[in-house]
């Protein structure tokens, strides 16, 4: 008896052409449409109008875009779906699966996230270590940098007539500096206007962060740190000129630190392994980590991390009064914010991060923090999204040790 499927075999792969055909300029179109950049301007606004409320909240750049990949992804589906049409069905059925599993990782989005994104934070989750006791392996600061970033190392070297402490790690090296004095009349300075100005001659990729941190004690004034980071290049990429590269960009910060009223020193070894444990709440008996999907854990401290969508997009006036806004919010908790801007020598405008970490004693103090962060954020015009399975890259992102 003649295979029925044979007779429709050719007009099954005709209207397979076609929709193909048809998806392909769809998406080749979508390609063309101008996108929303997270890096694009926003003209400051004049002086007297008062921030931007959350209605009029600018849209936010991050994951939400179609990437070229997932495009491809499609693309290579229609084509397997066409060349399948009329084949054996066991080889029909595999090809058929296959193509709803990639079109679900890339086109199904949860929580502002594509699936295949989850998909890989929840492989890391399960893969590292989630429970580990810093007493057992020394010193709590060098543990727990040994835990946040397995590749780091730690260099002693002279800059100036300082004993500066390095963090070696496979992106760069990186020098803490910190305020002289506490009590400092000048804010903290904004990490884009760290960084040296664009040369092509220098082919110096340089990293500035600036940490902000309150405690839950509101009393006492905020702290802050300056983290100089010099990135490995194809050009740059030994220790020893990494490490000339980074002395050179520390000498000019702290003279233009000097100059705008805000001196600095570069910290020590123990300085920088303290200032790791104490932002990260791993001191005084708190030295067991324990990470599950919406937590970090630091002894009896539950600590969530966050990300802010759109804080690249806010003109410097906005970002500092952000800063302190998202400071002077959640009281209770402790809090500590992480600017991170960075350039590389082949590009003009800086690329600008942050991420921001809630500590309170317990999971439902810090939910209740998280909530006056939310409304803070939507009223500065940016979103928070949680980094839930991606909290210890969160609280690395937080610490002056050159992770953004």
């Amino acid at each position: 008896m003649a295979d029925p499927l044979a007779y429709a075999a050719p007009a099954a792969r005709a209207a397979a052409r076609e929709a193909a055909l048809a998806a392909l300029t769809a998406a080749r179109q979508a390609e063309q449409r101008p996108r929303w950049s997270a890096t694009a301007h926003v003209p400051a606004p004049a002086p007297g109008p008062p921030p931007p409320s959350p209605g009029r909240g600018r849209r936010q750049g991050r994951p939400g875009g179609i990437g070229v990949a997932q495009i491809v992804c499609w693309q290579l589906v229609l084509v397997a779906l066409v060349l399948v049409a009329g084949r054996p069905w066991p080889l029909a059925a595999a090809v058929v699966t296959a193509a709803v599993v990639v079109l679900a990782l890339t086109a199904v989005r949860i929580r502002g996230r594509w699936l295949y994104a989850w998909l890989g934070s929840a492989s890391g989750y399960l893969a590292r270590d989630r429970d580990r006791d810093l007493r057992q392996a020394g010193e709590a600061g060098r543990a727990l940098l040994g835990l946040l970033s397995p590749e780091a190392t730690g260099i002693t070297g002279e800059i100036g007539d300082e004993t500066v402490f390095m963090v070696s790690r496979a992106d760069g090296i990186t020098a803490v500096l910190q305020p002289k004095s506490a009590a400092r009349e000048q804010p903290m300075p904004s990490p884009p206007m760290l960084l040296p100005p664009p040369s092509r001659e220098l082919a110096l990729d340089v990293a500035a962060q600036v940490i902000h941190h309150v405690g839950a004690d509101r009393s006492r004034p905020p702290r802050g740190w300056v983290a100089l980071q010099a990135l490995r290049t194809a050009e740059v990429h030994r220790d020893a000129d990494v490490r000339q590269a980074l002395g050179n960009t520390v000498r000019r910060v702290r003279r233009q630190l000097r100059r705008d009223g805000l001196p600095v020193r570069a910290l020590s070894e123990n300085e920088v392994l303290g200032t790791l444990a104490s932002l990260a709440h791993v001191t005084a008996g708190r030295a067991r980590i324990r990470e599950d999907w919406r937590f970090w854990h630091s002894g009896p401290i539950s600590q969530a991390t966050f990300r802010l969508d759109g804080w690249d997009a806010l003109p410097p006036v906005l970002a500092a009064d952000l800063s302190r806004r998202l400071l002077a919010a959640a009281p209770g908790s402790a809090v500590t914010l992480a600017v991170t801007a960075r350039r590389s020598a082949a590009e003009t405008e800086p690329r600008v991060s942050a991420a921001i970490r809630v500590a309170a004693a317990g999971v439902q103090a810090v939910d209740h923090a998280v909530r006056d962060l939310e409304l803070a954020a939507r009223r500065g015009g940016i979103t928070l999204e949680r980094l839930d399975g991606r909290h210890a890259k969160g609280v690395a992102a937080t610490l002056p040790i050159g992770v953004s």
